[in-house]
């Protein structure tokens, strides 16, 4: 109840940028973010966030977020699909900011597919393809099953693009990449 009453008067927006962030450069501590959550669209549908839906993330805030913290590592995976070649260009930019998975309404397989090829296009294996956030053990289990599959679909037309133009492809480099794609970049931006 104190921290309620104390931070009484702001918004989400104003606590993260007042508080939150400040409280992790000061600790050295990443933020995960997911943005884009349209909470109580449809209230009728409730309990269990039936009735949420999705909105566009205001990506130039976030962007303005990272550079007043530089210090602070921040995650970043938003929920509307229309957000995401904008959220790309700004992780590409912006050095303190690391993207991650398919979302919720994004983790479909033609969505995970979209966007698992132009953030390759963009970024190369510098973001994580795909992440945990279930709340149960079996959303783990067909989650990754079924991520793992379209992910490696999507990155075989890279792979034949580079055999054709000569690259002897090993084993070894096509390993670091998909340790990279499923959790390794991560590690790395975490390391540095």
């Amino acid at each position: 109840k104190p921290l309620v009453k104390a931070f009484a008067g702001f918004g989400a927006s104003e606590l993260l940028e007042k508080v939150v962030a400040p409280v992790c450069e000061e600790l050295s501590l990443p933020i995960a973010l997911k943005l884009g959550a349209w909470r109580g669209m449809s209230p009728d549908l409730d309990p269990c966030c039936g009735g949420d839906g999705v909105a566009s993330a205001d990506l130039a805030s976030l962007q303005a977020l990272c550079a007043k913290f530089p210090k602070v590592k921040f995650l970043v995976t938003v929920l509307s699909r229309g957000n995401q070649h904008e959220l790309t260009v700004v992780v590409q930019k912006t050095r303190n900011l690391h993207l991650y998975g398919c979302w919720w309404y994004c983790n479909n397989p033609s969505i995970i597919e979209e966007l698992t090829k132009m953030r390759t296009e963009m970024l190369g294996t510098a973001y994580t393809a795909q992440h945990s956030d279930c709340r149960v053990l079996e959303q783990l289990l067909y989650k990754w099953d079924h991520s793992r599959q379209i992910i490696g679909e999507a990155l075989v037309p890279y792979y034949l693009r580079l055999l054709r133009r000569g690259w002897r492809l090993t084993r070894d480099e096509l390993k670091r990449d998909v340790q990279l794609l499923l959790g390794g970049s991560y590690e790395a931006f975490m390391a540095r």
